[in-house]
């Protein structure tokens, strides 16, 4: 599925606003409380990291305030979609003693927001990655423990978390 085609399920999106189209080797983003994500450099404050090592073009989307911005349930913040890998992060800006709370929070995030996809795209021929994406001052991403990754091989999606995403 062409970006076009996948753009097309939601109409009225806005071009650097509502996505963007992502083809440097490299890049770090905040999240910024009730607004659209911020760029920023490894040497600042940043949420995620995406490495893009072959300089595919990759399709950024704003999920919670874009897409699902008038849904009343709950969405994850980012989606990000390159050549039938889709990947839904939530990111969560907690201290590590609060992201057993956070992280529950974040999972009923990330499968609302595949519940909500699938019903407008048929995202059985995708590869599905799930991620709750939690700060840190260096490039991790760990599996996540087997209950969460049972739980999200029932939406045919893989689970991790980490703030590092890579396309190679």
């Amino acid at each position: 599925m062409s970006f076009e085609e996948l753009l097309a399920h939601f109409p009225d999106l806005e071009k650097d606003v509502c996505y963007k189209i992502l083809n440097d080797s490299l890049y770090f983003f905040e999240e910024i409380k009730d607004s659209i994500v911020a760029f920023k450099s490894e040497e600042q404050y940043w949420n995620l990291c995406l490495e893009n090592e072959s300089l595919k073009e990759i399709l950024f989307l704003e999920n919670e305030y874009s897409i699902m911005k008038n849904e009343n349930s709950k969405k994850c913040d980012w989606v990000i979609y390159e050549n039938k890998k889709i990947f839904f992060v939530e990111s969560k800006d907690v201290k590590p003693r609060n992201r057993n709370k956070e992280r529950k929070d974040a999972i009923k995030q990330l499968i609302t927001t595949i519940e909500f996809y699938n019903s407008k795209i048929d995202l059985s021929t995708f590869s599905i990655f799930s991620q709750i994406c939690f700060q840190s001052k260096s490039r991790v991403i760990k599996a996540g423990d087997q209950a969460r990754k049972v739980l999200f091989k029932q939406y045919n999606s893989e689970f991790s978390e980490g703030n590092l995403i890579k396309f190679e």
